[in-house]
């Protein structure tokens, strides 16, 4: 009977996210400041700092500016930017200075207002060769403003 008993309880539950790897499908993401992000002198492969650590794997959400490069439509991937002066202005900005967006699903359009972004930040630095392309990531991201 005890036995039966487990069997019903287990039967009736959820997989955990915790369990699976996934993240919880209720999780709010946090708000977050990209000055924050970008409070340091960032040099190559170094060791990143605990207050920017601490959001590695966090859905969060983030206010900028889009820098899509050459594409303005349908975009899917794109800088999200603290200011004007970094997004379509000068040189690129400096690695810890913006997130690199890649969208969940479809893609956005580029405007010259702010953005807000919502997101899972991933701390990754990512090369291709001697070509740094990014530190920090929003990955499965939607526009959301």
């Amino acid at each position: 009977m005890r036995a039966l008993l487990l069997i019903a309880a287990l039967a009736g539950c959820e997989r955990s996210s915790a369990h699976t790897g996934a993240p919880a499908a209720s999780e709010s993401p946090a708000v977050v400041d990209m000055l924050e992000f970008g409070n340091f002198d960032y040099a190559e492969r170094m060791k990143l700092p605990e207050n920017i650590l601490r959001w590695n794997g966090k859905r969060v959400r983030a206010t900028g500016y889009m820098n899509p490069g050459r594409q303005v439509r349908d975009v899917k991937e794109f800088e999200l930017v603290m200011n004007k002066d970094t997004c379509c202005y000068g040189s690129r900005p400096k690695m810890n200075h913006f997130f690199q967006v890649v969208m969940k699903d479809g893609a956005t359009n580029f405007t010259s207002e702010p953005v807000t972004v919502t997101g899972r930040f991933v701390v990754e630095e990512t090369w291709d060769g001697d070509w740094q392309l990014g530190l920090y990531w929003l990955k499965d991201a939607q526009v959301v403003k």
